[in-house]
């Protein structure tokens, strides 16, 4: 559903709407308490006319567009106050506030399967001073790990970088945090490690991959207000239809509640001016007086003049059922997954380096690394790329393959298996020499392949190692064609990818060394375990091994095999990621369904203290790090909130979608 959208224009000193128009009344002064700023604001731009407004809508709300010359974009006009009520917390009668940008480019076609969400810094996303904005990217991640978007994290970012990056990944969305100040001339200037881009350069970096981002959230510190406006229209101007501008507190309800709803709204193809309207409302109703402070004021909506109220900017359908298989494939799990960017680097560069192999390998203790987790995240976004996980994950020694059949049966049971999950017909099995018999349901083809593989698999017979490579390369070029029924984003770039956990408990299975039996390592060429048309990669986790460690000697250079290492995340690395963590309710136990945010003016270094216990290990973000947040909320460096329980509240309320 969309509000009605009433047009309030300024020109030359005259507030115009469709219901009448009067001369803009005088301005409050800066620093302001922030009732009389809201209200005089509100006085000065609608005053006598908003009782008009309100006669021609007296339904369930109204959108305020706001076409203003750029001077008057320093004011905060979203805490407008009527003399009752904030506008944004009027109880009665829901007020979107949006500000339009000149634009002529017509808005660009709804995006189809998973938007593509890129959260770009200029600078390390540890960086104090960065810290206020990456917490709001740590918010917005929310869309990554409900599934709604396939999301790419990338810090520490040069203009060439950015130009890269969108060059390569294409964002449907990019959320930008970085430090900025405004020139002699009003222009934005951005901070992008330690050089700073003009609002021409940084437009061409986000348009560099020929599509127009569907929208643009800045949380660009150190500006004054004008700034992001004048940002906003630069990047509007150059076709991006909607431009959020964040500031504020993190801490604040209505912020997140605020920023929760929009990105909702853009990634479910709901209207954003109303979603927003509502995130902020229903944080404002649950205060005592909501006027005391302005910071659920501050993030601001720019859209484009051209685009229309209605504007669907995502057909949320396609993305929902990439979510359905991925569920089906055991993939999506809360909770968020944190770290590890430079290691997803590496798989989203898999098959544009022709990589067989890619190994992350602990040297040490391998524990409550969060190496299963880690596997199923790479599956997550190959799936979201249009290829097919096969995920191997014993968890144990006993389940584990020790042997070279156990190895091709676990490869093959995955592919039955994922048949079944994703309604694909089984293919044949070249392997077990297994056809699908014509005329049979699936479920009797999978019984019969399912017998063929546990009889390879128990077989004493031995094995031609070159002969069993080939057919195994045949079996996955097979199962990737027909995984290309499944529609968008699968296709002829199709591929099978082998996810192999705790690679040190395939005792028997790995190969390699001379006079030991052959295994994993012996079957695999530059192409992984498939052939050089239809690349099938191996991606594993491991501690250290003999066998991997003497392939990894003999193959050392060659870029079709890449071992990086999987260690406890750095402090800050990790200090930051349990933050995000804790801003995501991800469970039905109650310390899980809250969202737990660090008190303005915490204490950094007892902040720091504290989650310096958790050893920077990702495993631990299941059980003790709510232990840490609670002491820290006894310590009053953190604060605890039920958003979710406020926002079914308010929906039921007003009977809203939850």
């Amino acid at each position: 559903m969309t509000l009605p959208r009433v047009v309030v224009r300024v020109a030359e000193g005259v507030v115009s709407t469709p219901v009448g128009s009067r001369p803009l009344g005088p301005l409050p002064p800066a620093g302001a308490p922030a009732h009389e700023y809201g209200r005089a604001l509100f006085a000065a731009l609608l005053g006598p006319l908003w009782p008009r407004v309100l006669e021609n809508h007296a339904g369930r709300g109204v959108e305020l567009a706001l076409d203003l010359p750029a001077e008057l974009h320093d004011h905060m006009w979203e805490a407008m106050h009527d003399g009752e009520h904030p506008l944004g917390a009027n109880p009665g009668l829901l007020v979107a506030v949006t500000r339009l940008v000149p634009s002529n480019a017509g808005p660009p076609p709804a995006v189809r399967g998973a938007p593509r969400v890129l959260f770009a810094s200029g600078a390390k996303l540890t960086e104090q001073v960065i810290l206020p904005g990456a917490m709001f990217l740590g918010l917005l991640r929310e869309c990554e790990s409900a599934g709604l978007a396939l999301a790419r994290v990338a810090d520490g970012l040069t203009l060439d970088g950015l130009t890269r990056r969108c060059a390569a990944f294409e964002p449907d969305l990019v959320h930008l945090v970085a430090h900025g100040r405004p020139d002699e001339d009003g222009r934005v200037l951005v901070d992008l490690a330690g050089a700073m881009a003009t609002p021409e350069q940084l437009v061409a970096a986000l348009l560099a991959g020929g599509r127009r981002p569907l929208a643009v959230v800045l949380s660009v510190c150190h500006t004054a207000r004008l700034s992001p406006a004048s940002l906003a229209a630069s990047l509007i101007a150059a076709g991006v239809p909607i431009v959020v501008a964040m500031d504020g507190e993190i801490a604040e309800p209505a912020c997140r509640l605020f920023s929760k709803r929009l990105v909702r709204a853009l990634l479910n193809g709901d209207g954003v001016a109303e979603a927003a309207a509502h995130g902020r409302r229903a944080a404002l109703m649950g205060q005592r007086d909501p006027g005391d402070s302005d910071d659920w004021a501050r993030p601001t909506v720019y859209t484009a003049s051209s685009l229309p109220a209605a504007f669907q900017p995502v057909d949320p359908a396609p993305a929902r059922a990439m979510l359905r298989m991925a569920e089906q494939l055991q993939l999506a799990q809360q909770p968020l997954y944190i770290g590890r960017r430079s290691l997803f680097d590496e798989v989203d560069a898999l098959f544009s380096a022709r990589r067989a192999l890619l190994v992350a390998c602990a040297e040490g203790d391998f524990r409550r690394l969060g190496a299963t987790r880690l596997l199923r995240e790479i599956g997550f976004r190959l799936l979201h790329d249009g290829h097919v996980p096969l995920l191997l994950a014993p968890r144990a020694h006993p389940t584990a393959p020790h042997s070279l059949r156990q190895v091709a049966a676990q490869v093959l049971q995955a592919v039955v298996d994922t048949c079944e999950r994703l309604s694909l017909p089984a293919p044949p099995l070249e392997t077990v020499a297994c056809a699908a018999p014509s005329g049979h349901a699936q479920s009797a083809v999978r019984r019969g392949l399912r017998k063929a593989i546990a009889a390879f698999s128990a077989s004493s017979d031995p094995l031609d190692v070159d002969d069993l490579r080939e057919s195994l390369a045949e079996d996955l070029s097979s199962f990737a064609l027909t995984a290309q029924s499944l529609g968008e984003p699968f296709g002829p770039h199709t591929r099978a990818v082998v996810l192999a956990e705790g690679l040190h408990l395939w005792d028997g299975a790995l190969g390699w060394i001379a006079g030991r039996p052959p295994g994993l390592l012996d079957l695999l060429t530059p192409s992984g375990l498939g052939p050089p048309e239809r690349p099938a990669p191996v991606i594993a986790t491991t501690a250290e091994s003999v066998e991997l460690g003497l392939f990894k000697a003999e193959r050392a250079g060659m870029a079709a095999y890449r071992f990086v290492p999987l260690a406890a995340l750095p402090e800050d690395e990790a200090t930051l990621g349990y933050q995000w963590v804790l801003l995501q309710p991800w469970h039905e136990q109650d310390r899980y369904k809250k969202v737990w945010v660090a008190a303005p003016g915490h204490d950094r270094e007892m902040l720091r203290e504290a989650f310096s216990t958790l050893e920077g290990r990702p495993a631990m973000v299941d059980y003790e790090l709510y232990l840490v947040a609670h002491a820290l909320a006894s310590a009053k460096i953190f604060l605890s909130h039920d958003d979710e329980a406020a926002w079914r509240a308010y929906a039921e309320l007003n009977r809203l979608a939850p």
